[in-house]
């Protein structure tokens, strides 16, 4: 099968923000032939869970070598969204984190990570009926790899959401690590969801 580089971007919400990860369809960035269809499977038999001694859980992907260590409430939702690489929320809290990897092959490789958070922020933009611009955090590293993040705000069928989104460059991938609620519980939230994507762990 012919691999071409895709940049890919649909997004699409329930109406009750319980339901918030739920109706989740986010699709942001590279992807390989095998994104979907058999690989969904496969990334759910790579999943590894084990529960850490101070109550905290560790969730790894053991075919993409990434990995998110998960406060006290927080569990794997990957059957919610299989194509993800790791998908994991606090639903009672309308909190929700998922990463997508996406290898360094001819085409993506070929930009830089500013370039590359930037045609990730595209695609999040075109399902959002925005109310700001994005704007950047002061990360510039997520655990000695090179990262860019930015606030998101915008409206999905009328539902205020906010959303926390980290462009890695490792090694051999790009990652899109993307941490979102909605905006009523976005400073509450904030601080948590920031503690999840700082345990992300990639290569």
């Amino acid at each position: 099968m012919d691999c071409t580089f895709e940049h890919r971007g649909k997004l699409n919400f329930l109406r009750t923000p319980a339901l918030l990860g739920l109706s989740a369809f986010l699709l942001l960035g590279a992807t390989g032939c095998d994104r979907f269809g058999d690989r969904t499977k496969d990334v759910i038999n790579a999943i590894s869970i084990q529960n850490l001694s101070n109550g905290q859980v560790q969730l790894r992907n053991e075919e993409r070598d990434v990995e998110l260590t998960l406060p006290n409430g927080w569990v794997d939702v990957q059957n919610l969204r299989p194509d993800a690489d790791l998908y994991a929320a606090r639903e009672d809290r309308t909190m929700y984190v998922l990463v997508l990897a996406d290898p360094k092959g001819a085409d993506i490789g070929a930009l830089g990570l500013s370039d590359n958070a930037t045609q990730y922020l595209s695609f999040l933009d075109r399902g959002l009926t925005q109310e700001q611009t994005e704007v950047p955090t002061s990360m510039t590293a997520l655990n000695g790899m090179n990262a860019l993040q930015y606030e998101v705000q915008g409206r999905i069928d009328n539902q205020p959401v906010m959303y926390l989104h980290t462009t890695v460059e490792g090694q051999t991938n790009y990652y899109q690590v993307v941490a979102w609620t909605t905006v009523e519980n976005y400073g509450a939230a904030k601080d948590e969801l920031q503690t999840v994507i700082q345990s992300f762990r990639g290569t």
